[in-house]
């Protein structure tokens, strides 16, 4: 017994909704990575909205959490401002803005790089670390923007992007 198909005014999901259209207009291309680039963006948005609001509490947005971060995680706390770009990848600017907005308030500090007299060496602070550390325990009490997933769905979506990403060449 087939299953009548949904009228487009009852469809509520905006992935669904784009798929009825799509097929309805035959429209040439790729209609699954259409479907799956349009629902990974608005995932993302979801969890980004998340996760900038909990960092605002702290006074922080991403690209600053993420250098705070990629700091603590390196072994000696320690990397040049160039290598922060690249990480978080950013433009140099950007990295050098958020390095500048950190400084001020004594969450990381500058040093001239010990061989190389271009470039510039950022290290996170004792208060940089206290500060990471509360917003990952803020963010962690909000699944990370991630809410409702579970642990396998996590774990799946880990895998996939992974995937993704080397094809892509990130890795």
């Amino acid at each position: 017994m087939a299953v009548a198909p949904k009228a487009p005014d009852t469809i509520t999901d905006p992935v669904d909704w784009a798929k009825h259209y799509w097929e309805q207009q035959e429209l040439d291309g790729d209609e699954h990575r259409f479907l799956a680039m349009t629902s990974l963006l608005r995932y993302q948005r979801i969890v980004t909205d998340a996760v900038d609001t909990e960092l605002k509490a702290h006074g922080l947005n991403m690209t600053d959490y993420l250098l705070l971060m990629t700091l603590q995680l390196s072994e000696t706390g320690t990397r040049l401002i160039s290598s922060l770009a690249r990480n978080l990848l950013v433009h140099a600017t950007t990295a050098t803005l958020a390095t500048d907005r950190l400084e001020q308030r004594y969450m990381l500090a500058r040093s001239p790089h010990p061989t190389d007299r271009r470039a510039t060496c950022v290290t996170i602070t004792e208060l940089g670390r206290e500060t990471a550390n509360n917003a990952t325990r803020a963010l962690t009490a909000i699944d990370f923007g991630m809410t409702g997933s579970t642990a396998k769905d996590v774990a799946q979506l880990r895998a996939a992007l992974k995937a993704m990403r080397q094809s892509a060449g990130d890795a």
